[in-house]
């Protein structure tokens, strides 16, 4: 008999399988990082003799934050947590992305980053509840740059790495009170900064990838 999870998630990644199915990569703050395989209803050329995924929703999309009900796969049949998607509800869909590129590329970015690095979290609620927050501020038209470097900061610290005490001594004073300012505002507050401020931001934000990949064990692509 069918063993199913239900769950919460949002969808960091989909990519066509095959000829029919997608395969998502889905953070969930209870599961943490899994894998489930859908039919993509779009390429079905008849008919399919397979279970569905039953759902009053569209298609599932990239950065959805979505209700999901998992069918566990018998034991042995395939690596560790990988589900068949049987139920998907899209809580939010996060439309306003696609309106900005660099919106889109932050949240992509940050995406790879999570997933990249979920299996090494101690826990992923956080995580799940950081990335969250930054996709709402990304679509609600936040800077793209201040958010994906505030993302990456507070999830550093969360880990236990040391971005304040070591990364940040190490800037020019000026830079030191950009960082700073941006991490004590809300990210829909960056946009109050000054333009030469703002400017400099994409290079912090390369500055701090570097400081990761030197300093600690989180894999930045």
């Amino acid at each position: 008999m069918p063993r199913y999870v239900e769950a919460e998630g949002l969808v960091l990644d989909s990519k066509p399988t095959g000829e029919r199915h997608l395969r998502l990569t889905l953070l969930s703050p209870t599961l943490g990082l899994v894998t489930a395989l859908v039919r993509d209803s779009r390429t079905s050329a008849k008919p399919a003799t397979s279970k569905k995924v039953k759902s009053a929703s569209t298609r599932p999309d990239i950065f959805d934050q979505a209700a999901v009900q998992l069918e566990i796969p018998d034991a042995g049949t395939v690596h560790p947590n990988f589900y068949f998607l049987r139920e998907y509800k899209v809580l939010h869909r996060h439309t306003g992305l696609g309106k900005s590129y660099a919106a889109l590329e932050a949240a992509a970015g940050l995406a790879r980053l999570i997933a990249h690095n979920a299996a090494h979290f101690e826990t992923c609620a956080p995580v799940y509840e950081l990335c969250r927050k930054a996709l709402e501020a990304l679509e609600n038209g936040a800077p793209p740059e201040a958010v994906r470097l505030k993302a990456l900061f507070l999830l550093a610290s969360a880990e236990g790495y040391a971005a304040r005490e070591q990364w940040l001594p190490e800037l020019p004073a000026t830079d030191q009170t950009i960082v700073i300012t941006m991490m004590n505002r809300p990210a829909s507050e960056a946009a109050s900064l000054a333009v030469d401020d703002t400017a400099r931001l994409p290079k912090l934000r390369v500055s701090f990838e570097r400081w990761l990949e030197r300093h600690t064990d989180l894999e930045v692509k």
